[in-house]
């Protein structure tokens, strides 16, 4: 506990992570905002489904291209241009809408762009956590990092709604640009150490040094494969499931609009019970709590298919978020603790790119599923997924070398050639 207090107190990561939550509270709140005001423009599904096309795809295309130019720039500088640009960009919607020079084409761009920044912005976070905090601390930073995000899709929709229905959508865009501005704030005061690169960039090298990246993360000698794997199937199984919460709650427990949102609450409520777990209990062996965590999730999933009350069903959704929610944290302090500097930012946008893939097979194949299954059978089905996943991922998972609390293991590497790595380094 005072540990974690301690962590938090301290200037680099204390700013950080407040900035953090600001700008999580104003996404989430934008999330209502903007597709509630699209629906408001459009009274159509079309254009909806676009925008959560429009939000998927810049990560999935683009986000494996910029991990070598984060590797090669200051992450603070990064960091603060992002939320800078990603905030202007939102506040031009509403500007646009009062001035009445907003239509449909324009506002897709828009998305597009903010959805692009956005997926710069977490490669560039997580890849700056081991330049801000001790090695011994990584999994509580992690975990308190989670937490933010966490909840702010708790808070956030919830505030959302009740200040779009007392103004309306773009007034509530208005303050989610605010946020990442201030945001922006923060990082102004926040000192990351950065070494820059002695080697200039050029097309050539950009293709090489991306291939680098792949490399290290398909590499034998580092086990990161397990790891890829398990992020492609965390994003196969928490990317459908708040799709099929809905559907699950009217057919399977026959309860209405308010079981839905208790079932949402209760996966949030789960979730950030294991980031708080991860704060504060030391761990080691992590492949290992990983493991377990997608048997435990598998097993509660397979149980929660076979309930058809709300309130048991809400008590077993928590403990799977709970279970689940070991995962991403746990995954994140492997690759910092393991990853040479150079590399960090390349092996967490490889490692999204798995998510993704995963995310977006999930939700095609729901679909299929659920036609032919129903909602509890998908549901028996994802546990299955995860169960048996699980046990073909535990070698892979084990094989990942050193614990958290170890020294910085990354040094012992050497997939790549670490020659661009100059021993001067600058603060920014």
């Amino acid at each position: 506990m005072q540990d974690t207090v301690s962590l938090l107190k301290e200037r680099n990561f204390g700013f950080l992570i407040l900035g953090q939550l600001i700008s999580q509270l104003g996404e989430n709140l934008n999330k209502v905002a903007l597709l509630w005001f699209v629906y408001q423009m459009t009274h159509a599904a079309a254009p909806l489904a676009w925008i959560g096309i429009l939000q998927t795809l810049p990560p999935l295309l683009f986000g494996w291209l910029t991990g070598v130019v984060l590797d090669r720039t200051s992450k603070k500088r990064m960091m603060l241009g992002i939320d800078t640009i990603r905030g202007l960009l939102v506040l031009v919607i509403p500007i646009l809408f009062y001035t009445h020079h907003l239509t449909l084409p324009v506002l897709y761009v828009l998305v597009f762009l903010i959805s692009v920044t956005s997926g710069i912005f977490g490669p560039a976070l997580f890849s700056s956590l081991p330049d801000i905090v001790p090695q011994d601390r990584i999994i509580k930073a992690n975990a308190l990092m989670q937490t933010t995000g966490q909840a702010g899709m708790l808070l956030g929709p919830i505030i959302g709604g009740i200040l779009v229905t007392l103004w309306n959508p773009p007034a509530v865009m208005i303050i989610n640009g605010i946020t990442f501005l201030i945001s922006a704030i923060f990082l102004v005061f926040i000192r990351i150490s950065w070494t820059p690169p002695t080697t200039t960039l050029s097309v050539g090298s950009f293709f090489r040094e991306t291939g680098e990246g792949f490399r290290f993360v398909f590499s034998p000698k580092t086990g990161f494969m397990g790891l890829f794997v398990a992020m492609t199937l965390y994003g196969l199984i928490t990317g459908p499931l708040n799709i099929i919460l809905p559907i699950f709650a009217k057919e399977s427990i026959h309860g209405g609009s308010q079981a839905f949102g208790v079932l949402i609450a209760s996966l949030g409520v789960g979730m950030i019970l294991s980031s708080l777990f991860l704060t504060f209990a030391p761990l080691s062996n992590l492949g290992r709590w990983i493991r377990n965590a997608f048997l435990g999730a598998g097993i509660l999933l397979g149980a929660l298919s076979l309930v058809h009350s709300v309130p048991l069903a809400v008590v077993v959704l928590g403990a799977a978020g709970t279970a689940l929610s070991f995962v991403n944290p746990l995954v994140h302090s492997m690759i910092q603790h393991q990853t040479p500097q150079n590399l960090l930012a390349r092996t967490f946008s490889t490692m999204s790119l798995g998510f993704l893939v995963g995310v977006i097979a999930g939700m095609a194949a729901l679909p299929t599923f659920l036609h032919k299954l129903g909602p509890s059978e998908t549901i028996l089905a994802m546990g299955a997924i995860l169960f048996t996943g699980a046990l073909s991922l535990s070698a892979p998972l084990l094989h990942v070398r050193g614990k958290a609390s170890d020294g910085p293991a990354h040094k012992t590497l050497d997939p790549v050639s670490l020659s661009t790595i100059d021993p001067v380094r600058n603060d920014s």
